[in-house]
């Protein structure tokens, strides 16, 4: 061969086909090279003879599973398998039935972490309780105040992700909010499962979700008294000498710490369709308060408005029978509001949608075209983003009408922006302030735009120059500048009515905003960011589209399962291999 593959080139190389995620065919090779260029670890040598070295391809996959993935000698927790009532395709169309169904234990992976410091962040415990203000009403008649110091505060994530044409995959995982390690280190599974597998029923029992979930709950109740559980989720016995029989009733980390859900986040369509909560869809439309579309418009964003006076007290009841209440430490407290959807992909986006329409549709720009004035706002924002300094994988690399806009009826539908990242909508913001300063004349609609595109960056610079606890003031700056964000928001969507232009759309993520220094005042709201658990979907979706090949929906979670395993293990033992797992991709 004309290269050669070092050893550790070809163990970075598996470690990235396992996590990013490449058939078993693509490692097998991958193995096979590397031991032709003079490579002979017994490791290599191994995956380099599945498939009768290659020469069967179509067993690699299984054989890949059985000898690795569920390896003993994996210090993992291993998948456990619910009998659950799924979707199943048949010859002449889709039934239910009751199959078995791969997840992972959440107290499982609490007793893991102990292993793992920086997933973690056991050594930051002491100091994160400490600092935590007790008058949080998340804590106000919340069980673990008994004892806050020894539960360590977890994340739950859960979304869908497109997967293969016609279906997508649910994903929920789970992270230490304390963690210092990257998304493929700390952010842990605990299902993936396609859509076209759920069945939904009235009658609970029939409910693909709710057994599911069932295991999921009963397994964090655990999770917070600390203990392996004495039987298994269905009530019977551990089985005679299994792993799990071993360890019953023993603790799930040796100094008797435990662990809670402390923020439940993912998008409102999650919170609407999975957990049934209020959401854009409906009439009462939020569970903090009881903002409507009627008597208390979600859309009034005054400091009297209407709505501000029905904020819900959770302590006295929850806003949804979902199961995931019956855990103890959760309530309605812990739904986290978060900055990705309802800023970067909500208000923010509606903003720089809205700032380059005003550019290059309403011609505030100079140039004979649209095309023209596309090329000068371009222009201008990259060398905005020298001046700033901006990271390249921060910046927007194109601009076309469609990016904030539908070409061919520019002016009969409210600017909306596509096409551009969440990461990127943030870094869009420094630059665009700039150019309202510049622009700005003694026109009320200018001055306005100024104002509420200033104090959506003070609102960043807030989060961003805090710790996981903000101080009072940086809580009263973001407070101040999210109401003024929003007052001179509303300001110009009435403007742009007075001018019967569709401009400034104002949606349920503004008045989602509205929510956020509350949060923001016991905790940052960027901590509890969906951008890890957004990452963690795609890698999910990649790895079961890669299972897929005539896979039943219902086996894709075990596929999963057993592979990610792998992956973890691999990124563990051997450590980082420039694999992309951070925010890069959102």
């Amino acid at each position: 061969m004309g290269d050669k593959v070092s050893l550790e080139d070809a163990k970075g190389k598996l470690f990235d086909a396992a996590i990013q995620i490449k058939k078993g065919p693509s490692v097998q090779a991958l193995a096979l090279a590397a031991t032709k260029s003079g490579a002979n670890s017994a490791d290599l040598q191994q995956l380099a003879s599945l498939g009768n070295y290659g020469r069967s391809s179509e067993h690699i996959a299984s054989q890949m599973i059985s000898k690795y993935c569920k390896s003993d000698s994996i210090k993992l927790p291993e998948p456990y398998f619910v009998d659950t009532p799924v979707r199943v395709r048949t010859a002449d169309d889709w039934v239910v039935a009751v199959k078995p169904v791969a997840l992972y234990l959440p107290h499982e992976w609490f007793a893991w972490l102990q292993l793992e410091e920086q997933a973690a962040g056991f050594e930051q415990l002491e100091e994160f309780w400490e600092n935590h203000p007790m008058g949080d009403p998340k804590l106000d008649g919340n069980p673990i105040m008994e004892g806050c110091g020894k539960y360590l505060p977890l994340i739950l994530h859960g979304d869908g992700g497109a997967f293969q044409r016609a279906d997508s995959i649910l994903v929920l995982s789970m992270r230490s909010l304390l963690s210092s390690s990257s998304v493929a280190h700390s952010q842990m599974l605990l299902l993936a499962l396609p859509k076209s597998a759920i069945h939904k029923s009235e009658i609970l029992a029939e409910d693909t979700m709710h057994c599911l979930w069932s295991v999921l709950t009963w397994s964090m109740q655990h999770m917070y008294f600390g203990k392996f559980p004495e039987k298994a989720a269905d009530g019977k016995d551990w089985q005679h000498k299994s792993a799990r029989g071993q360890k019953a009733g023993t603790l799930l980390n040796s100094a008797g710490l435990c662990g809670m859900i402390f923020a439940i986040t993912a998008d409102g369509e999650f919170f609407q369709n999975e957990y049934k909560l209020p959401g854009s869809s409906h009439a009462e439309c939020c569970w903090s308060c009881g903002a409507n579309r009627s008597s208390h418009p979600h859309n009034d964003y005054r400091a009297g408005a209407k709505w501000r006076e029905t904020i819900k007290n959770h302590k006295d009841s929850n806003p949804t029978d979902h199961l995931i209440m019956t855990v103890p430490g959760i309530n309605g407290y812990t739904l986290a509001y978060d900055s990705l959807h309802i800023l970067e992909l909500g208000v923010s986006a509606h903003i720089v949608a809205n700032f380059m329409f005003d550019m290059v549709v309403k011609a505030e720009l100079p140039g004979s075209s649209f095309e023209a004035r596309l090329k000068e706002l371009f222009r201008k924002l990259s060398g905005l983003y020298t001046e700033l300094a901006t990271d390249s994988s921060n910046q927007v690399r194109r601009l076309h009408l469609s990016t904030f806009c539908q070409p061919n009826k520019k002016w009969d539908s409210f600017p909306e922006l596509s096409g551009v990242k969440a990461k990127q909508v943030r870094h869009l913001i420094p630059p665009l302030l700039e150019l309202s300063q510049d622009l700005v004349d003694e026109s009320s609609y200018k001055k306005h735009r100024l104002e509420c595109i200033k104090n959506l960056n003070q609102m960043y610079e807030a989060m961003e120059c805090q710790g996981l606890h903000p101080d009072e003031s940086a809580y009263e700056q973001y407070k101040r500048s999210t109401e003024k964000c929003l007052l001179h928001y509303s300001k110009l969507a009435k403007i742009a009515i007075s001018q019967n232009i569709l401009q400034w759309n104002t949606v349920h993520k503004h008045h989602l905003a509205c929510h956020m220094p509350e949060q923001f005042r016991h905790l940052n709201c960027r901590f509890v960011s969906t951008y890890s658990g957004e990452t963690m979907v795609g890698f999910m979706a990649s790895l079961g589209h890669a299972c897929l090949n005539g896979t039943p929906p219902h086996l894709v979670p075990a596929k999963v399962a057993w592979r990610y395993r792998l992956g973890l293990h691999l990124r563990v033992t051997h450590g980082d291999f420039d694999l992309v797992d951070s925010e890069e991709e959102l």
